[in-house]
């Protein structure tokens, strides 16, 4: 037996290194064996039938597709229809009213495409569809379109009070010992629906009885009102058709227009069956409130980008996908939402193009980008106040961005169920200087290239990236060139399930640990600039580290332990030792062996080490929750927090105290139906306080503070 377990580690090792070697000369083709699923048996409404070219087409799996074996896909002769299928259980259906079936004879092909993207044929079909009928012909007698709406209101009303009973020292007096104010917030959803249409709406509303907490007292100040309009959005779609008024994110491309969120207008109109062309007009700044209701009416203060989209490989969308964007935009010195001021009127254009790849298995994936900007501060009279300033010139940069993963492994059997997976990705991205675009927040004068390897065993999985940057990519003299390298590694190694995840082993923990190794310093000494000696550039290197480990002792007992380390080494001539050591210990506990109770326990112990300063700092912290659940009868809750920290130096000239003490009592209630609660509420009255102080022998300081209070809220919920 154990010359057997010998050989399966030698097999076991010879595989691994021989995959690895593989790998890096740069073997790309382990096509991954898949069967053909044949034992799915699908029913049609059509066989044997002659269709018109809007009826419905329905296809009836003998029961539904389980979780994991993957999703159906349709081809209706070289084009794939799977996205205007509608799924219900076991039953996918499409109505093609917006582009009717062509006449003729047609081919309609089921296939099942797994996890990992690859196709299977399941079943073909014969799908005959009859010409149109002609005009002196009887006209046929339809059956009435059906409307179909759904209303959804939700109101909630929210009353808090707050009494101080204590506090200490006098300065530490809060602005109101006692208050109770109201909050509301509401929104209403309707939805209409018929001949293929689809009408949504929803309008967010936003309240409070305090004028300091209204949705726009930052913006408004006093004027502000106390129940303003935080957020709605209008759509109509139907098929690929889009359009949506209101509130929107776009998401165009990460320099150019990224995650960008304003209210205003978005259309999405289908050219073809490969094409659809995008236009948006958004708000300069984020909007709320009733005033400005489109967002994109002021001139000079709104943004405008045309997307135009093609998919090349019709039959496989997402195979390859070309974007082409243009935009326009420009902000005017106002007061905004989030954003107290804008200090300068802004001008932006440019446009920008993204491609998309994937291969037919998945496996090779390609995104790409390249963006051209051009970015102006028009003249400002406020700015200027008469006087003859050297006008700002334009500048016109560039931008790119290529991101390419290829699955080396992805089911490679190693042993017996244990499956290797590997991925490699390789990032690349640079922004010239002076780079920038009003709709996406970028750090410009930057370069960036990384490589990263993930993978999996089984049930461990790990993954290691190497990232070098640098910045001031002209290479100018005055200015300081930062270089950086960083290392890192991560790795989780469920022991408890790594033998048989079908049994774990309740001693053995689930483990995780990462490293990370991260190096910046200075190219060269700037000349004509600010430094003067080497010490001023820097010149560090920093290493951190931790490991997890959670052991899931019963059903009912929890226990946990983590350990942090991390290194700061400062290497530039003159301060050497200008390094700090960081190490934390904390163990966690958990136990609801009790019905209805939970309890968890923390400790931790940190450790901060400065050796310039020769000082060496200490934290400990305890820290309880408990929660009972239905205490005492029915929807009560009860939870308490407690948490104490202690911490002082090794040399003991300072010490410090601090403990928080927290308890709430909550209980919820009902009116209505079962399945449709008409009035949710919710009663709570929460107990804090506070206690701190801290005493420092060297300057001779003790500091004391300590509050306590009531806090009470009511909640109702309507709808």
């Amino acid at each position: 037996m154990k010359q057997q377990n010998k050989t399966y580690k030698l097999k076991f090792i010879g595989i691994i290194l021989s995959s690895f070697f593989i790998i890096g000369f740069g073997i790309f083709a382990l096509t991954p064996y898949s069967q053909a699923r044949n034992d799915i048996e699908i029913t049609t409404n059509f066989v044997g039938k002659e269709l018109s070219p809007t009826d419905k087409i329905e296809l009836k799996l003998k029961e539904a597709l389980k979780q994991g074996v993957g999703n159906l896909a349709v081809m209706l002769n070289q084009t794939d229809v799977s996205a205007f299928f509608v799924t219900d259980g076991n039953k996918f259906s499409y109505t093609p009213k917006v582009f009717p079936l062509p006449t003729g004879d047609n081919r309609l092909s089921v296939y099942l495409v797994n996890p990992n993207g690859e196709w299977t044929l399941l079943k073909e079909f014969s799908l005959q569809v009859a010409e149109k009928k002609a005009e002196n012909s009887a006209p046929e007698i339809k059956a009435e379109s059906k409307t179909e709406i759904e209303f959804t209101p939700n109101l909630s009303l929210n009353f808090k009070g707050e009494s101080n009973v204590g506090f200490f020292p006098q300065f530490s007096r809060p602005s109101r010992l006692a208050y109770l104010d109201t909050g509301v917030q509401g929104s209403t959803q309707i939805s209409v629906k018929r001949n293929g249409w689809t009408l949504s709406s929803q309008f967010d509303m936003a309240g409070s009885s305090r004028r300091q907490e209204a949705l726009r007292f930052g913006e408004l100040g006093n004027q502000a009102p106390n129940i303003d309009l935080s957020s709605y959005q209008v759509g109509l779609e139907k098929g690929r058709f889009n359009l949506k008024i209101g509130h929107l994110s776009l998401n165009t491309q990460r320099h150019f227009i990224s995650n960008f969120e304003s209210r205003g207008l978005q259309v999405t109109v289908p050219v073809g069956k490969q094409n659809e062309v995008i236009f948006s007009a958004l708000n300069g700044t984020s909007v709320v409130g009733y005033d400005n209701f489109l967002g994109f009416t002021r001139a000079n203060h709104n943004l405008l980008s045309l997307t135009f989209a093609r998919e090349f490989i019709k039959e496989r969308p997402g195979g390859l996908r070309l974007e082409v964007s243009l935009m326009k935009g420009s902000v005017l010195p106002l007061n905004g939402f989030n954003q107290r001021a804008v200090n300068d009127a802004e001008k932006n254009s440019g446009g920008t193009v993204r491609l998309q790849f994937r291969d037919k298995t998945g496996r090779l994936r390609f995104e790409g980008g390249f963006t051209r900007s051009q970015f102006r501060n028009p003249p400002d009279p406020f700015i200027s106040e008469d006087l003859t300033l050297n006008p700002i010139r334009p500048t016109t940069r560039n931008a790119r961005y290529i991101e390419v993963s290829y699955d080396f492994l992805r089911s490679f059997k190693v042993w017996k169920d244990r499956k290797l997976r590997l991925t490699g990705t390789f990032r690349h991205e640079e922004l010239q200087p002076l780079f920038r675009s009003l709709a996406a927040f970028n750090q410009a004068d930057r370069r960036q290239n990384q490589f990263e390897v993930t993978g999996g065993l089984g049930e461990i999985s790990f993954s290691f990236g190497n990232l070098r940057d640098r910045d001031n990519l002209r290479g100018l003299s005055s200015i300081l060139k930062t270089l950086g390298r960083r290392n890192n590694a991560v790795l989780s190694l469920p022991l408890n399930t790594i033998f048989n995840p079908a049994k774990p082993i309740k001693w053995l923990p689930r483990l995780g640990y990462n490293f990370m190794q991260v190096h910046q310093f200075g190219a060269f000494l700037p000349v004509n600039g600010d430094f003067r000696e080497l010490s001023q550039v820097p010149d560090q290197k920093s290493y951190s580290q931790n490991l997890n480990a959670d052991w899931s002792l019963t059903d009912k007992i929890r226990f946990g332990y983590r350990y942090s380390r991390s290194f700061q080494d400062n290497r530039q001539p003159g301060r050497e030792k200008a390094d700090f050591l960081n190490l934390s210990h904390t163990v966690s506990f958990g136990f609801n062996g009790i019905k209805n109770i939970d309890l968890n326990l923390e400790l931790r112990q940190e450790r901060a080490n400065s050796f310039e300063q020769l000082r060496l700092n200490n934290t400990f912290r305890l820290g309880t929750n408990i929660t009972w659940r239905d205490a005492l009868f029915k929807n009560l809750t009860f939870n308490t927090n407690f948490s104490t920290t202690l911490a002082g130096d090794k040399a003991n000239t300072f010490e410090s105290e601090n403990f928080e003490y927290d308890a709430q009592l909550a209980y919820r209630f009902a009116f209505g139906s079962n399945k449709f609660k008409k009035m949710n509420a919710q009663i709570f009255v929460r107990y804090a306080n506070r206690y701190g102080s801290r005493f420092d022998r060297v300057f001779l300081l003790n500091n004391f503070n300590k509050r306590q209070g009531f806090n009470l809220g009511i909640n109702f919920s309507f709808f």
